[in-house]
Parts: C-alpha cells; sequence; structure tokens
C-alpha cells in the first residue's frame, strides 16, 4: 500500500511546488520588509499569506476528489485499477495521500507563519524576547480555558470533517462517472450529488438527535463541542461511504 500512497502524492506535486514556490516568495519579501523597516509591506505581506492558507487548505483538503475526477474523465490512471492490489488498499492510499496532502500544506504556512513571527521577534527585541512570547502565549491558552486536550479534539474536529467530505466527493465522482452519468455533464452530476448526500447526512444526524437517548449524550462541555455520538455518528458514516465508493469502483473499474 505504500507505493500506492507514494504514487497519489506524486500526482499532487506539481500543486505542492507552485503553493511552496509562492510562500517562498511571501517570506523573501517579508524578511526584505523587515531589513528595510517596510512595515507596510510587512502588513500587507501577513494578510496575503494568512488568506492564501484558508484557501490552499481547502484546496487541499479536496484536492485528491479533483485528481479523481480528473482521472476518470481522461481515462488517466485506469491502469491503477488493474495492479495486482485490491480496491480497499487502493481507495485506502487514494484517502491517505488527501489527508496527506492537506497535512503538508498546513505544516507548510504554520512554519512558515511561526518563521515571520520568530524573525520579527527577533530584529526587535532578540532571542531572550522571543521565548517571552511563546511562555505568554501559553499562559494566555491557560488562563483562558484552552488546555491541550482542547486542540487535540480541535484537531480531530477538523480531521473527522474534512474525512467526510473526501469520502462524500470519493462516493460522489466515482458514482457519477462509472453508474449515472458517462459524458461531460457527470462532473455537474458529482457536484449536485456531493451536495444532496451532505443533505442526506445531516438530515440524519438530525433525525437521530431528536431521540431522547441520543440527546441525552451531549452537553459534555467541552470547547468542540463532540459527543461520543458525533464522533461514532460519522465514522460509521465515513465507513460506509468508503465501503460503498470501493464495491462501485471494484465492480466498474477493476478487472
Amino acid at each position: 500500500m505504500g507505493k500506492l500512497i507514494k504514487y497519489e502524492v506524486r500526482k499532487q506535486r506539481t500543486a505542492r511546488l507552485v503553493i511552496l514556490s509562492a510562500l517562498a516568495v511571501g517570506l523573501l519579501v517579508f524578511w526584505g520588509g523587515l531589513l528595510f523597516d517596510k512595515e507596510q509591506v510587512m502588513g500587507v505581506t501577513i494578510a496575503l499569506m494568512f488568506s492564501a492558507a484558508i484557501l490552499v487548505l481547502f484546496y487541499s483538503g479536496i484536492e485528491g476528489v479533483l485528481v479523481l475526477n480528473k482521472d476518470l474523465r481522461t481515462k488517466q490512471s485506469y491502469m491503477l485499477w488493474m495492479v495486482p492490489k485490491s480496491i480497499w488498499e487502493i481507495m485506502g492510499a487514494k484517502f491517505i495521500s488527501s489527508i496527506l496532502q492537506m497535512l503538508i500544506m498546513f505544516a507548510l504556512f504554520a512554519a512558515a507563519g511561526g518563521a515571520c513571527l520568530a524573525s520579527a521577534v527577533l530584529k526587535v527585541d532578540g532571542f531572550a524576547s522571543l521565548l517571552d512570547a511563546f511562555r505568554i502565549l501559553s499562559s494566555a491558552f491557560v488562563e483562558g480555558g484552552i488546555h491541550w486536550t482542547d486542540m487535540v479534539q480541535i484537531a480531530f474536529l477538523i480531521f473527522l470533517a474534512w474525512s467526510l467530505v473526501i469520502m462524500i466527493g470519493f462516493f460522489a465522482v466515482i458514482l457519477s462517472r462509472t453508474v449515472l452519468v458517462k459524458s461531460r455533464f457527470a462532473g455537474l452530476v458529482a457536484v449536485i450529488l456531493f451536495f444532496v448526500i451532505n443533505f442526506v447526512v445531516e438530515r440524519g444526524y438530525d433525525l437521530l438527535c431528536s431521540i431522547p437517548a441520543i440527546s441525552a449524550m451531549f452537553g459534555s462541555g467541552n470547547l468542540t463541542g463532540l459527543s461520543v455520538f458525533d464522533v461514532l455518528y460519522y465514522l460509521v458514516v465515513c465507513g460506509i461511504l468508503f465501503t460503498a465508493s470501493s464495491l462501485v469502483a471494484d465492480k466498474k473499474l477493476s478487472v
């Protein structure tokens, strides 16, 4: 499965190189503004990098779905479904590579933001002030009632949300390209299917939450608002979508 993951990750290499190049330019511009005391340049650069981070993380989360749609639309990578690997491994590799792409982009932008902050503090006040800034930030988290466990829950919530998005996207694309419409309109059908499936998932969640025994599981008071039912529900939904996508792909794509 490792080779399959590497293959899928390589297919998204172009996007990473473009984003990395743009990020490097942003860092150089910021450091140039810092070197020559151009506060306006520094402020604009940080604002642009922050805006780009939001867009890039969103794009990275769905890029795997877009790549799958392109592969099926242009008949690229059809040999992938013919390799001596189970369909579960192939679909699992696609999912893991999608998550890895988003994590890589997050790490790049986090590192860039940290480099900008650290270099600015170092230039103004030196290394001691940088350490003080980290201590103040940690104290602010604790005093604000935010703990590391809350941060882990937030990270898990984001992972769960994007896993659901990816699974719905995979199922919608595979279903539209192999079963429903085998034409240029399949992309539009996939988009419509995505929103329809998402609506059904959320409607199912609301209906189950109306059951008293389940609604009693809420109100845990944690920062994310996640309950045991939330986690179980979305994990089960992701599992169902993954299984359905794999079965359809196994029947329609593999030989």
